[in-house]
């Protein structure tokens, strides 16, 4: 992470699903229930939007929004990992202007911080980051975006929320994390390649993943498969786009992926030698 600080794109990316119709109105004490993550709502606000691991929060008297997400988030290297990445995406760039502190906060480690920024409309905008990270690997990121004159509002608002935290082990689904040993592969058919059909080609592949069985996984493109084909892996461009590794876990029917390049949270189906990940389909390649 820079002196120049992307953080705040993360918030004004997920800004719009604020102005959306609120699904319901929050109860005091809201949950990540597999993820064994609850916080209280403060008075006024509730949840607009949930989007994947996500809260979106607005507020029926105060400008701005919130969003709060559970994740495997150990240190601010974690969290700032997730914020790059949708920070690029944005396309916008912020500067810290208080922090990162470490801070005791509900009892667990965490970080207080604060960035100042530009909305896509060029507007300015400031954003308050807690970020708190509890004894089971797991961690809970609150993100609030505001205009500079409503931030010292917001700014409690968020402080509070993060001291409301409370904790307990994640729901990890086991025996899916072992049954994914192996390699799976997205074909470009759609479908594995079959022995019953003679003479047929080995289909394409787009995609593939490599599960230990434990905890890690290694994901490769076809750019990258066929780059190591030819031996030519060892450009640091190409793997730093076209692969990826790191640690894998499933938590309420959702494969958790910590990359090189941050966490994703895709939903997870898997029948046999067939899984399903989000909107692609792979197969177990034998």
């Amino acid at each position: 992470m820079g002196t120049r600080v992307m953080a705040v794109g993360l918030l004004a990316t997920i800004a719009a699903f604020a102005a959306r119709p609120a699904e319901s109105v929050a109860q005091n004490t809201r949950q990540f229930p597999s993820w064994g993550i609850e916080y209280d709502m403060p008075p006024d606000w509730y949840v607009a939007q949930t989007a994947g691991r996500m809260h979106v929060l607005s507020s029926r008297s105060e400008t701005g929004s919130i969003f709060i997400a559970p994740g495997l988030y150990e240190d601010l290297d974690d969290v700032l990992l997730d914020l790059d990445a949708f920070a690029q995406m944005a396309n916008l760039i912020g500067e810290p202007v208080e922090g990162p502190t470490e801070a005791i906060i509900a009892g667990y480690p965490g970080v207080f911080a604060a960035y100042d920024g530009n909305s896509r409309s060029g507007d300015p905008v400031r954003a308050r980051l807690a970020a708190v990270f509890t004894e089971y690997g797991t961690g809970v990121v609150v993100l609030g975006l505001t205009t500079p004159d409503w931030y010292p509002v917001l700014r409690e608002t968020i402080d509070r929320i993060a001291m409301s935290v409370a904790a307990r082990p994640p729901e990890i689904d086991q025996q899916v994390v072992e049954a994914l040993a192996g390699t799976w592969a997205n074909y470009r058919t759609g479908k594995p390649p079959s022995d019953d059909v003679p003479g047929e080609r080995p289909p394409g592949i787009d995609d593939l993943f490599e599960f230990d069985g434990i905890e890690t996984f290694v994901w490769k493109s076809a750019i990258y498969l066929a780059a190591e084909a030819r031996g030519r892996i060892d450009d640091p461009s190409l793997a730093g786009q076209e692969s990826d590794h790191g640690r894998y876990t499933v938590i309420g029917r959702r494969l958790i992926f910590k990359g090189q390049s941050g966490q994703r949270s895709v939903a997870l189906e898997l029948q046999g030698d067939r899984l399903r990940v989000g909107e692609r389909t792979y197969f177990r390649k034998q």
